[in-house]
Formats: C-alpha cells, sequence, structure tokens
C-alpha cells in the first residue's frame, strides 16, 4: 500500500545522505577540473606563448565535458526510468571517480605530446556523462520521496552537495597551491586533490549502497505492468524504430514540448552565473595580473553560505512559489554582473568576498533553490528522470558548460575589456526571467502534483 505524499517524513536521513553525500563526492571531481582548467591546465596540457590563449583551450576542454551532460541524460534518463533510480546512482558515481582519478595520473604535454590534451579531453568527456545523470538523479530521489508542501526544500539539497563538492575541490587546490613552491605544484602536487577522488568515490558508493527505489517509481512500475499485461501479445522482436519510437527520450518531446524548452531556458542565469561567477573570475584576475588568493578564498566562503542559503531559497519556493524566486535570483545577478568585476579590480578580500555573497550567495542561490522542484513538477513520474535528464543539461551546456570559454574569447575579443562577458551574463539573466514569467505557476498544496500539460504552462 502506498503512502499519501502528505503522510511521508520530512526528513529522511538514508534517503538524504544518499543523495547529498553521492552528489558532493560527484561534484567534487566536476568542479575540481574547473579550478584546474584556469591554474595548471593551460600551462601543462595546452603551451603557448599568451597564457589567455592557454587558458581558452583548457576551458575548451571544460566545455566538452558539458557537451556529454545531455548524452548523459538521455542514457542515464532512461535506465532510471525503466530501470530504477538506485541502479543509475551508484553507476555515474563510479564512472566520475575513474574519470577524475585518471586525470591525475594523466602524463602532461611535455611527456607525451599531443595524446596529452587528447586524452584529457576524453576523461572529461567521461566525467560530463556521467553528471548528466548524477544531479537529475539525487534531485529526483529527493523529489520522489517528499510530502507534497516540502517538495521545493527537499529538491533543493543535492545543490548542498554541489556546494560542498566545490568546497571541497577549491579548498583541496588553495591548499596545495599555497603550501608548495610554484614548481612543486605544477610538477607533482596538483595531482593530489584528483587521487583523492579514489577515497571519496569509495565511500559515496558505501553511503548508496543500502538505497531503495522511490515509492512513485515503484507505483510507476506496477501501473506499466498491469498496461503491459492487459495487451494483446504480438509475435516478433520490435524493430529500432518501434523501441526508438516507444522511449522516455522521443516521449518526452511528444507529450511535453513546450515543458522541455521551459527547462531548457529557465536555468540560463543560475548556469552562466555560477561557471563566471565561481570559475572565470579566477582566468579573469588572472589575466589582469590581480591576486587569485582572495578569489579562491571567497568563493570557498561562499560555498559554505550556500549549504544554508540554497534550501533557504528552496524553502521559499514552498512558500512564495517556484517562479518569483526564481525571478528575484535571475535579476539580483543581472543587476550585480558589472559591479562584481570592478570590485575584482580593488583586491580587496572583504569586497570580493561581498561581490560573491550578493552573486552566488543569493542570485544564484535564489534560482537553484527554486527551480529543482519546478523541473520534476513539470513532468509525469514515467518520464521524469530522461525530460529533466535531457532538457536540463542542454540548457546547462548551452548558458554553464561554454560559459568560461565564451567569456574568456570575450575577453580576448573586447581587447580584454570586460563589457563582452558583462552583455553575455545580462542576455542569460534575460532568457531566464522571460521563460519564467511566462510558464505558469506549479507549486501545489495539495498532496497529488498534475501533469506539466494541465499546469505548467501558460
Amino acid at each position: 500500500m502506498s503512502t499519501p505524499t502528505a503522510q511521508r517524513p520530512v526528513f529522511q536521513p538514508k534517503v538524504t545522505a544518499a543523495a547529498v553525500f553521492g552528489t558532493t563526492v560527484e561534484w567534487y571531481d566536476f568542479a575540481l577540473y574547473a579550478t584546474a582548467a584556469s591554474l595548471v591546465f593551460n600551462k601543462l596540457y595546452f603551451p603557448g606563448g599568451d597564457p589567455l590563449v592557454g587558458t581558452v583551450a583548457a576551458f575548451g576542454t571544460f566545455a566538452i565535458g558539458f557537451l556529454g551532460r545531455p548524452l548523459g541524460g538521455a542514457y542515464f534518463g532512461e535506465l532510471g526510468d525503466r530501470k530504477g533510480r538506485k541502479h543509475v546512482l551508484v553507476v555515474t558515481l563510479l564512472l566520475m571517480g575513474i574519470a577524475t582519478t585518471g586525470i591525475g595520473l594523466l602524463p602532461t604535454y611535455g611527456s607525451i605530446g599531443v595524446a596529452a590534451p587528447l586524452l584529457l579531453t576524453l576523461l572529461r568527456f567521461v566525467q560530463g556523462f556521467a553528471a548528466g545523470g548524477e544531479k537529475t538523479g539525487a534531485l529526483i530521489l529527493l523529489f520522489e520521496n517528499a510530502p507534497a508542501r516540502w517538495r521545493g526544500l527537499l529538491s533543493s539539497l543535492p545543490a548542498i552537495g554541489t556546494g560542498m563538492g566545490t568546497l571541497l575541490s577549491t579548498g583541496a587546490m588553495t591548499i596545495v597551491s599555497t603550501t608548495l613552491s610554484q614548481q612543486a605544484f605544477l610538477d607533482w602536487g596538483w595531482r593530489i586533490p584528483f587521487l583523492l577522488s579514489a577515497v571519496l568515490t569509495l565511500f559515496g558508493l558505501w553511503v548508496r549502497r543500502s538505497l531503495g527505489e522511490t515509492e512513485d517509481f515503484q507505483q510507476e512500475l506496477k501501473r506499466q505492468a498491469r498496461e503491459e499485461a492487459a495487451r494483446p501479445d504480438r509475435a516478433g522482436r520490435a524493430s529500432w524504430r518501434q523501441r526508438l519510437a516507444k522511449s522516455r527520450f522521443v516521449e518526452s518531446w511528444r507529450k511535453y514540448p513546450k515543458e522541455m524548452i521551459i527547462v531548457i531556458c529557465a536555468g540560463a542565469a543560475e548556469n552562466c552565473g555560477y561557471y563566471i561567477f565561481g570559475t572565470f573570475s579566477v582566468a579573469y584576475a588572472q589575466d589582469a595580473g590581480l591576486a587569485t588568493g582572495p578569489v579562491l578564498t571567497g568563493i570557498m566562503a561562499v560555498s559554505v553560505v550556500k549549504l544554508a542559503s540554497v534550501p533557504l531559497f528552496g524553502a521559499l519556493s514552498d512558500r512564495w512559489g517556484r517562479r518569483p524566486v526564481s525571478i528575484l535570483g535571475a535579476t539580483v545577478m543581472a543587476a550585480a554582473c558589472y559591479p562584481f568585476f570592478r570590485v575584482l579590480d580593488t583586491e580587496q578580500p572583504w569586497l570580493v568576498l561581498l561581490a560573491l555573497l550578493v552573486t552566488l550567495g543569493i542570485g544564484q542561490s535564489a534560482v537553484l533553490g527554486a527551480q529543482p522542484a519546478f523541473f520534476a513538477e513539470l513532468f509525469s513520474t514515467k518520464v521524469r528522470f530522461t525530460a529533466v535528464g535531457v532538457a536540463n543539461n542542454i540548457g546547462t551546456v548551452l548558458t554553464g558548460g561554454l560559459a568560461p570559454l565564451l567569456a574568456s574569447s570575450l575577453l580576448l575579443w573586447f581587447g580584454h575589456s570586460i563589457a563582452g562577458v558583462v552583455i553575455f551574463l545580462l542576455l542569460t539573466c534575460g532568457i531566464t526571467i522571460v521563460t519564467v514569467a511566462v510558464a505558469r505557476e506549479t507549486r501545489v498544496r495539495h498532496e497529488s502534483v498534475r501533469p506539466a500539460a494541465e499546469t505548467a504552462v501558460g
């Protein structure tokens, strides 16, 4: 007998730990590459004359990882919707750990030549492929176990894992870069945080070992079994076209085309803001000859703040609605984007921290806290994993994964002026504001969540 969503406990330690701890390990691996792209890979794997050109090349492989995310979202989404959420969450974590440890063991350009950046790109792609299923699976795990009136809060908790992962990866890289000499750091020190991934991955797998399937998914399996039993037997094996037509990927686009577009566009401000303010800012400081210490320290401090701010905004979305909180966050980032870089120019640690608190701790956190439940509420249980995984990852590629590469390129094209980057940020914030504004509110107070075709789109 199923448990009504209103009677489900708000806090479920085993489920929460499996989602948050696993995402922490996964995002430690994924975020670690972003920091290394600014500090290490541009020198050891993409050597050249202009350091900024090497940074652009390093961020190019960073973007390659994001190209793997929609593929991972489609593959693991189909797997998760058919076989179960737990299986996907174990596989994605293991795959990410193997790729990250491999980066830590990879010879440099000086040792094996052009094979080094090629292998680095391949491993980054594997990271992206795994990440395509991880975050979606974690938020759906919590969403499908949550009481209806607390879905915003609980669905935002995987973002704690992304924040903790970013904190750990930035902290590990900061420790080795500041305690070792520059030469020792480039020779071998940078590898230490990557090799730690093997230990963290084993820990994450241990946390998820006893994870069960969500009750919503179990009920969906029973419903599908009844439908299959009622159908007449059909001899012969289905063709690949028939299997494709029945796939969750095709069904998502066929039944929920408007909702898929909403998910792709709604996260533009959050995706771009995170990678511009939290990743590209380090490269900007290096290019301008500024100290990177205050930026890295500020990013770590804000990662701690986000452990509280993201769930807070998730809870506010349960009271105010998903739309107002998302629009608030995008508006804050749009208003702060130009002052942010002017503050970085001061090299004043407390001002840099304040700028990061406004942009990441408030603006990006508001969008990040409100949208996981918003996305999940758009789709039925049958296609939820696939639909959210594919659409959200496509949006992440277009407005997040390419953001550091585009920002570095714009910095070159505009003669090291920040004007092009600011315009880019304003455009992505505008996309989020307009998209969310034209969508109907998905937050509900009653026990069941109606399908997106009825509630989500105006």
